[in-house]
């Protein structure tokens, strides 16, 4: 992505979006959103398998998308009003825009916890199911403009050539900056790596806080590893709703537990 500043994504308005939805959103796609939310993607395109008004199957065909929308409350409420002027009602949730005149959005409708992926021709007023899932659309991204070749798919070094190695984040996680601490967490979560310790390094921060807003953040962060990353064999559900039931001298986590319980 660009360097747009936009507001750094609030968990609480992603349960509050995905209440609205009546869904869950991506995994993946919150993972890039929790990295930077919003603004230009590495790629430009999205091989396509069907005719569009964009593409020919001379050039290969494609559809441009350049650009991931910033996930906040107003904006989506803003973009949902967008699709509803275009006839798009029910469950659906832009989620990226290309060339100015196509919108990308996700469908609840035929699966709650992964939605399809959903591309709208605003000059034509054209539909098209693009991928089966949000997963299922990153294979097929591309980088066509400033190449003479299409470049297709990163490899994870490549993905992560900006982001900090796992010993950096390591020792910002020895600082003493709390902002910078949470951050390190956060990029730890997105490359991936190591799940088991996170898990256990962020247990360990719960049991240990007493700042109420230190508190909410790991707690939710540790709900989202457990709900959205690893099945159980690093901590269960269980284990974590006790954990954060013992905390409530120091905040009420019952938005948290609520989240776990329904994941049970």
């Amino acid at each position: 992505m660009d360097d747009e500043i936009v507001a750094a994504l609030d968990e609480n308005e992603v349960d509050q979006i995905e209440r609205a939805m009546g869904g869950r959103l991506p995994a993946s796609y919150l993972k890039e959103l929790r990295v930077r939310n919003g603004g230009e993607i590495v790629f430009d395109a999205v091989a396509a398998d069907f005719e569009n008004g964009w593409s020919d199957e001379e050039d290969g065909l494609h559809l441009p998308l350049q650009r991931l929308m910033p996930l906040t409350i107003g904006t989506f409420r803003s973009d949902v009003s967008v699709l509803r002027e275009w006839g798009l009602e029910d469950r659906k949730m832009m989620f990226g825009e290309g060339a100015g005149t196509y919108l990308w959005y996700f469908d609840f409708e035929e699966n709650a916890g992964d939605p399809t992926v959903w591309c709208l021709d605003i000059s034509t007023e054209v539909t098209h199911r693009v991928a089966d899932s949000f997963d299922a659309l990153l294979p097929r991204l591309e980088k066509r403009q400033g190449t003479h070749e299409v470049t297709t798919g990163l490899t994870a070094a490549e993905v992560f050539a900006d982001y900090p190695t796992m010993d950096e984040i390591r020792e910002t996680i020895q600082g003493d900056d709390e902002d910078e601490r949470y951050t390190a967490y956060v990029m730890w979560l997105t490359r991936c790596e190591d799940l088991g310790g996170l898990v256990l390094a962020l247990r360990r921060r719960v049991e240990r806080s007493v700042d109420e807003d230190e508190l909410d953040s790991y707690a939710e962060l540790l709900a989202d590893v457990l709900i959205n990353y690893t099945d159980g064999e690093f901590m269960t559900i269980d284990e974590a709703i006790v954990l954060f039931d013992g905390k409530e001298d120091i905040s009420d986590l019952s938005h948290v537990i609520a989240l776990l319980e329904s994941e049970v």
